[in-house]
């Protein structure tokens, strides 16, 4: 968020601001607002989960307890400086002591303005900028989560208009002592309060919808699936409704520009740098226009759904220019910029100044190495606080655990085609088993720290390369052959084993998953991640046939299938993309006969129930079939005689 708010309406900014505190004989005609509105009457939040986070339930939104406390103590503040306001125009203060009356109340309007400055670094540094920091975590994961961290909004909108109403009304007050008490000291204490209200609106600004890590340029050649072509920002503000910014920015145009890493950080230093299109690539659309999501009404009622103003950038893609070479872009950083100028209606406040989004990467092909290394920059580099951060080199496991599961999610919904629709439901949770296995791979120390460089150049598993001229549908066929112990040297001679970095590795699975069965995964179907030795593991522990999908950890982008037959004995049967791509996986567990008598899903799922009825083997129809116990009376006559035997 670069920029720096300025006015251009001069200091006399309570100009047009109509407030009557008294009638010309001293009594007062219409007092100060009641402060009991700014007040927050509030209940325990009843559900206080890691879902629902401690706090108090205020129109229907759970709002922090720290929060709460804060805005009532600048409220109690106020409403001591309002009593001595109401006072001193009501008349009731003699005149011999207005002098000393009003150095109470320039003291008591000098504590608001600590309690305000308090109130307002606690909702930028602690409320937004914490939201904002985990907005940058959550741009690698699914609409799903990303969109509940953005629902988060309403709540911070709450929280920011009391602050807001609570600025205006000192604003409002001490405007009207200066009007009638011109040169006892108040002008000073309106600056510092306005100045604090002008911070506060411009940072209440904020790009609510980040663009994701990495954009694919849009064109019929690129049709490759690891990014959307296609996305959506926005710009949303934040509180604002008593200043009467949301009636005075209406309609009003937005600009996005979209800059390179060297003018952002221009922008750092100067924000009134200007700013000019890149010289490769043009974003559209490069205009947008504030409206309000919602009614400001709902948000009045007190029905807990705040009216937000926003400007939406929907169906942005980038295209270029001119002919480029794919070593000339992927190496920089873009970032989307937007110009900002709002005008608040009360009290002359003007914000100009611009912001500034994420960094992320353009690509004109597929290029995993630099989605690995925006996945590590969104994950663990700390744009909001400094935006020259890179990811430390080392970082905790937990940490990397949730990154990676975010990241594999947001592969599975990638879409097929750059037209597809994205559907907005919860993704499938890793393991705590599955966690434990990836953790495992990237061998973290002691501490329970992994470093970055692991995930980048940690060798994962191995690929089986054919050389210059093979054709690719013997690619199957050499590797098994070269894999053989009893391989001869025609075989070699085919290709070579290469090793594949562990974001690769891991990449690939999810593509793997998401282009050929992600409906299985999404119910549970496909296990996962696990070794040859936890599978076997997990198999012996069944007490009827049954097949365990997994993840191969050795060879790249391939499958297996541990299956426990009848005779307690475990193999293990692979599949790499082309096979699954010329069978689907379904069907090649319906009929191949390698999985004919198996029972079960791991762990107890039903085969039958998933691929539906199947014919069995005669041998075991045979094997498993009942024996007719009907036998005829000569039967028990022949028993007879065998029973007198059996009495000596």
């Amino acid at each position: 968020m670069y920029g720096s708010p300025i006015s251009s309406a001069g200091e006399n900014s309570n100009q047009g601001y109509k407030m009557d505190y008294c009638d010309g004989t001293g009594a007062m005609s219409n007092p100060m607002p009641v402060a009991d509105s700014l007040s927050l009457a509030s209940t325990p939040n009843p559900m206080n989960t890691a879902q629902s986070p401690g706090g108090t339930v205020v129109m229907g939104q759970v709002i922090d307890s720290n929060f709460v406390h804060r805005h009532n103590f600048s409220v109690e503040i106020y409403q001591a400086f309002k009593e001595d306001v109401d006072l001193l125009f009501s008349g009731g203060v003699p005149l011999q002591d207005q002098s000393h009356f009003i150095s109470r109340i320039l003291q008591n309007a000098e504590s608001l303005i600590g309690a305000l400055e308090t109130e307002k670094q606690y909702l930028m540094s602690e409320v937004l900028c914490s939201w904002a920091v985990q907005q940058q975590k959550l741009s690698i994961a699914t609409l799903w989560t990303q969109q509940m961290n953005y629902n988060l909004l309403n709540t911070i909108d709450t929280q920011f208009e009391y602050f807001g109403e609570l600025l205006e009304q000192s604003l409002s007050g001490l405007g009207y002592l200066i009007e009638h008490y011109p040169r006892m000291g108040f002008e000073e204490l309106y600056t510092r309060i306005r100045h604090i209200a002008h911070l506060f609106l411009f940072y209440s600004v904020i790009v609510s919808r980040q663009p994701p890590a990495v954009v694919v340029k849009c064109g019929e050649a690129e049709n490759h699936r690891r990014s959307r072509f296609w996305f959506n920002t926005e710009i949303r503000v934040l509180g604002g409704r008593a200043f009467g910014i949301h009636q005075g920015a209406e309609s009003l145009q937005v600009q996005c520009f979209l800059i390179t890493d060297e003018t952002a950080k221009k922008l750092r230093t100067n924000a009134y740098y200007e700013v000019r299109e890149s010289e490769q690539f043009v974003i559209e659309p490069s205009v947008s226009h504030f409206k309000t999501v919602g009614t400001d009404a709902q948000f009045q009622s007190g029905s807990g759904i705040s009216g937000g103003f926003v400007a939406k950038f929907d169906d942005m893609r980038v295209s270029k220019k001119e002919q480029l070479r794919r070593e000339e872009v992927w190496k920089k950083r873009y970032h989307l910029c937007y110009n900002i100028r709002l005008s608040a209606t009360k009290h002359g406040i003007e914000l100009i100044g611009k912001k500034v989004s994420l960094p992320f990467a353009i690509l004109v092909g597929p290029k995993w190495d630099v989605e690995a290394k925006l996945f590590l920059e969104r994950s663990f580099a700390d744009f909001i606080r400094r935006p020259d951060s890179e990811p430390p080199q080392a970082v905790a496991l937990t940490d990397m655990a949730d990154a990676l599961e975010m990241k594999f999610q947001a592969i599975l919904e990638t879409p097929q085609k750059s037209t597809d629709q994205i559907p907005l439901i919860q993704p499938r949770a890793f393991t705590y088993q599955s966690k434990q296995h990836l953790i495992s791979r990237l061998k973290p120390d002691a501490q329970g720290n992994i470093l970055v460089e692991n995930f980048l150049k940690m060798p994962a598993a191995e690929e089986y390369c054919l050389k210059r001229g093979v054709t690719a549908s013997t690619s199957s066929a050499a590797a098994s052959a070269a894999a053989s112990p009893a391989v001869n040297a025609d075989a070699t001679d085919k290709g070579e084993w290469k090793l594949v970095p562990f974001f690769e590795w891991f990449f690939k699975l999810a593509e793997l998953v998401n282009k050929n069965f992600v409906q299985m995964w999404n119910e549970g179907l496909i296990f996962g991640f696990c070794g040859k030795d936890e599978a076997e593991q997990l198999l012996s522990e069944c007490h009827r046939p049954t097949l365990l999908i997994r993840f191969s950890d050795i060879e790249f982008g391939k499958i297996k299938i541990s299956v426990k037959d009848h005779y307690n004995v475990i193999r293990h049967h692979w599949y790499d993309h082309q096979d699954l791509a010329a069978r689907n996986l379904i069907e090649e567990l319906a009929n191949n006969s390698k999985y004919r008598d198996v029972e079960c899903i791991y762990p107890n799922t039903s085969l039958e129930m998933v691929i539906g009825a199947r014919d069995k083997h005669p041998a075991m129809e045979r094997l498993r079939k009942p024996r007719n116990l009907q036998p005829s009376p000569i039967y028990f006559n022949n028993q007879e005689p065998a029973m007198r035997m059996n009495s000596f």
